[in-house]
C-alpha cells in the first residue's frame, strides 16, 4: 500500500488524547473509614470488572476512530502487484521518439534510444507497449505489442531523420494509437526528445492530450544548447535564357546562438568549381544577406552549393539549389502594314536591349504572317495588329488552346467589330467605342494589381499613373477575365484570361507612343519586361523544401526516368499525375539525380532552416499547452505522482477508512450513554 499524503501520518498524535482522558477519568476507590460496616452497601466483583471492560472498550473504539481518520486523510491506495490485482490490467504506454534533424547532434540520438530500451526493460511483462518516431510527421514503427524482444528489434532499426520538428504532430499520432487499445489501466505516452522550442509554437497550438492519457518526458538534450550558425533560404531565379546570371542570387545566414560568430567564409560553388567567396562576421541572434551575381552558367542544369565554414552543426552549413540555362523560345510580333517608321519601333527595342528575356523576337505585318507557322512559336504579340484573315484567327484560336501565350494591344488601326470577331474566342473582353481625350487633357493607369506577377516591381517607386493616356478603348471584361489595371474612368486598362491550356492579355491602349507617352518614359522598359516574363514564365523552383512534393516530367516517349536519391539509391515511387508526369518526396537533403535518357538532370532538395535553432522550449509553458494543465506532467518524478493519483482516485479507498471511523465514533457514542445511564441507575 502507498500513501497520497503521507504527511498526515503525523496526525497519529492524536492518540495521545482519548488515552490521557482514560487515565484522567478513570475511577479509584476512595479510603473511608467507618465504625461498623452495617450501612455500607455490598458491590458485587464483576459489576466492577464490567465497568472496567467497558471503559477500556470506549477507550479502544475512540483510538480506533482516530486512527482510521488519520489513514483516511493520508489517502491511501494499492500500487504495484496490488494495483495490477485490483485494474486486471498494466495499461498500455505509447514511447514516442523525436528522430528530426535536431537530434542528430553530439549523440543525442543514440542517448534517446538508450532510454527508450530502459523503459521497455523496466516495463511491466504484460504491459503493451508501442514504437513510434516522429519529425513533421509521425511514423508508427510499432504497434502494441508485450513482446520486448519486438521492442528491442524496433528500437535498433530507428535512425535520426532530416525532417524538423512538430510536437503537436508527434503526441495527435501517439494519442491516436492509443485510442485503438482497450485497456481499465493507465494510458501513458513516453515523450524522448531534445525538446526544442523551434518545435512548438504556443500561440499556434490547437492540440491537446485527453484527460486520461499520461504524459512522461524524457530530456536528452541537455540545458545549454550548442551554437550553430545556418544557411537557412536562398533567393534565386531558377531558370534563365542568357550565358550570365544578372539578377541578384541572395543568400540568408542566420546565426542562432548569443556569441557572435567573426569572419566566417562564404563560398559559392556551380557544378563542383568554386566560383566566388565571401567573409562575413555576425554578431549574437544575428542575421545577413549575402547577394551573388554576373557569373557565368552552362547550358542545362547547373548544380550550385552554398557553404559556410562554421565548424558547427554540419548538416545546415551547406545549402543546394539548381540553376537552368535555356534556350530562349520563339516569339513573334504582328503589326498592321504601314508606310515609314514601324509601329513596333519601341516595343521592338525594348525587346532587344535584354537577353535575358525567355524568347528571341520576330516582327511580322499582319499580310505577312503565314498562319500555318503560328504553332512554331511560344508567343504572339498582336501589336495595333489591325484587320486579321479568317485562317490567322483560326490558327490564333488552336496556338492558345495549345498553350500559346499572346499580348493584345490596340491601337488607332484597331476597328472594334473586326476585332471583336476575329477574335471572339481568346480574347479576355470585348471593345466598346474608343476614347481620345481632348488636346492637353489626359488620364492616368491606376489601381494597379501590386501583388501580379507583371506589376510587383511597381509596389515601390515609380508608379504607371506617371504615364499620360491619350487614347484607350472602353471595354467588357469576360466572365473569367482578371481586370489588372484601370484608367482613371474605370475602364479596364491591362485584362487576363486564360483559355483552354494558354493564356493572353489585353492591353486596352498602345503600346507605342499614339495612344500615350509610355513608351517615353522611364516606366516602359521594366512594364513590357514584366509581361513578357510573364507570358513565358515557366515554373520551376531552384530548390524544394524536405518533405516537399515535386514533378518530374516524363520522358518524350511517355515513360517516367528514373530517380536517384542523393545517397544514391533507386527511388521506388510510382505516383503519378493525370498527364503521367512523376511525383516525388524529397525526404534526404542534396541533389536527386533525373535519369533522363537524353541527359540526366537535377532537383535540389533543402532542410527546414528553423530547425538549426537549437533553444529550448519553455518547459512549463509546453506541459501546459499540450495536456490543459492537468493531469500530466512534466518528468519522470513528476509523471509517477501524476499516475498515483489518477490510481488513488479510481480505488477511493479513504471513503471506506471514513465510512469505518464514523460507525466507530456512532457505536462509541452509543455505549458510553448506556455507561452513564447504568451508573445513574446504580
Amino acid at each position: 500500500m502507498s500513501f497520497l499524503n503521507p504527511l498526515f501520518w503525523f496526525g497519529v498524535a492524536a492518540l495521545a488524547a482519548p488515552i490521557l482522558v482514560h487515565l484522567v477519568r478513570r475511577t479509584r476507590a476512595r479510603r473511608v473509614e467507618f465504625p461498623a460496616l452495617l450501612f455500607v452497601r455490598q458491590v458485587p466483583q464483576r459489576t466492577i470488572r464490567r465497568r472496567t471492560l467497558r471503559n477500556l472498550l470506549l477507550l479502544i473504539l475512540r483510538c480506533l476512530a482516530v486512527l482510521f481518520l488519520v489513514l483516511a486523510f493520508t489517502r491511501p491506495f494499492f500500487s504495484g502487484r496490488s494495483a495490477a490485482k485490483e485494474s486486471d490490467s498494466a495499461g498500455a504506454s505509447v514511447i514516442l521518439i523525436d528522430s528530426s534533424l535536431s537530434m542528430r547532434r553530439e549523440q543525442f540520438f543514440a542517448e534517446a534510444l538508450r532510454r527508450a530500451e530502459s523503459v521497455v526493460a523496466d516495463a511491466r511483462n504484460d504491459e503493451r507497449l508501442a514504437l513510434v518516431s516522429f519529425g513533421k510527421r509521425y511514423e508508427v514503427i510499432s504497434r502494441f505489442t508485450a513482446d520486448k524482444t519486438r521492442l528491442r528489434s524496433a528500437l535498433r532499426s530507428l535512425t535520426a531523420g532530416w525532417e524538423g520538428t512538430d510536437y503537436e504532430q508527434g503526441l495527435r499520432g501517439a494519442e491516436l494509437l492509443l485510442g485503438e487499445v482497450k485497456t481499465s489501466g493507465p494510458k501513458r505516452i513516453i515523450l524522448i526528445s531534445d525538446f526544442q522550442a523551434a518545435g512548438w509554437n504556443q500561440a499556434n497550438a490547437t492540440f491537446k492530450l485527453s484527460n486520461d492519457t499520461q504524459l512522461m518526458t524524457l530530456d536528452v538534450g541537455g540545458s545549454n544548447p550548442a551554437p550553430n550558425v545556418a544557411i537557412i533560404n536562398v533567393e534565386a531565379r531558377g531558370v534563365i535564357f542568357s550565358q550570365k546570371y544578372s539578377d541578384n542570387l541572395a543568400v540568408h545566414v542566420n546565426n542562432f546562438s548569443d556569441a557572435p560568430r567573426d569572419r566566417l567564409m562564404i563560398s559559392f560553388q556551380i557544378n563542383d568549381q568554386t566560383v566566388e567567396k565571401r567573409e562575413i562576421s555576425l554578431s549574437g541572434r544575428d542575421s545577413k544577406v549575402i547577394e551573388f551575381t554576373g557569373f557565368n552558367l552552362a547550358e542545362g542544369v547547373n548544380r550550385c552549393a552554398i557553404d559556410v565554414a562554421a565548424g558547427d552543426f554540419a548538416p545546415d552549413n551547406r545549402f543546394y539549389f539548381t540553376l537552368r540555362r535555356e534556350v530562349p523560345g520563339k516569339a513573334l510580333i504582328i503589326e498592321s502594314a504601314v508606310r515609314g517608321r514601324s509601329e513596333s519601333f519601341y516595343l521592338q527595342n525594348a525587346l532587344t536591349t535584354n537577353d535575358a528575356l525567355p524568347f528571341t523576337f520576330t516582327l511580322k505585318s499582319t499580310g505577312a504572317v503565314d498562319p500555318t507557322g503560328i504553332a512554331d512559336y511560344s508567343l504572339v504579340i498582336l501589336n495595333d495588329a489591325g484587320e486579321m484573315s479568317p485562317a490567322l484567327s483560326e490558327s490564333l484560336t488552336k496556338f492558345v488552346a495549345a498553350g500559346g501565350q499572346i499580348i493584345i494591344a490596340t491601337g488607332p488601326r484597331t476597328e472594334t467589330d473586326g476585332f471583336n470577331r476575329s477574335l471572339q474566342h481568346i480574347t479576355p473582353a470585348t471593345l466598346r467605342e474608343a476614347v481620345e481625350t481632348k488636346p492637353g487633357e489626359s488620364v492616368a493607369i491606376v489601381d494597379l494589381k501590386f501583388d501580379h506577377p507583371i506589376f510587383e516591381i511597381f509596389r515601390q517607386g515609380t508608379r504607371l499613373a506617371a504615364a499620360h493616356v491619350y487614347g484607350y478603348f472602353r471595354s467588357e471584361p469576360r466572365a473569367n477575365a482578371i481586370v489588372l489595371a484601370r484608367f482613371e474612368d474605370g475602364s479596364p486598362a491591362l485584362i487576363e484570361a486564360n483559355t483552354g491550356k494558354g493564356r493572353v492579355l489585353l492591353f486596352t491602349t498602345s503600346l507605342g507612343p499614339r495612344w500615350n507617352d509610355l513608351a517615353l518614359t522611364t516606366l516602359y522598359l521594366p512594364f513590357v519586361h514584366q509581361m513578357v516574363r510573364y507570358a513565358g514564365a515557366r515554373e520551376e523552383a531552384s530548390w524544394y523544401a524536405l518533405g516537399q512534393t515535386f514533378t518530374v516530367a516524363k520522358e518524350p516517349q511517355g515513360a517516367a526516368p528514373g530517380v536517384d536519391s542523393p545517397t544514391g539509391v533507386r527511388l521506388t515511387e510510382a505516383r503519378l499525375t493525370p498527364e503521367g508526369d512523376l511525383l516525388v518526396t524529397g525526404r534526404e537533403p542534396g541533389f536527386y539525380r533525373l535519369r533522363y535518357s537524353a541527359r540526366p538532370d537535377f532537383a535540389a532538395v533543402d532542410l527546414d532552416g528553423a530547425e538549426g535553432d537549437f533553444t529550448k522550449l519553455n518547459f512549463a509553458e509546453f506541459i501546459a499547452g499540450v495536456t490543459g494543465g492537468s493531469g500530466s506532467a512534466a518528468g519522470g518524478e513528476a509523471n509517477r505522482k501524476s499516475s498515483n493519483e489518477e490510481i488513488e482516485a479510481r480505488q477511493r479507498v479513504w471513503w471506506s477508512l471514513l465510512l469505518v471511523a464514523l460507525v466507530l465514533l456512532v457505536t462509541e457514542s452509543l455505549l458510553a450513554r448506556r455507561t452513564r445511564v447504568v451508573k445513574m441507575v446504580g
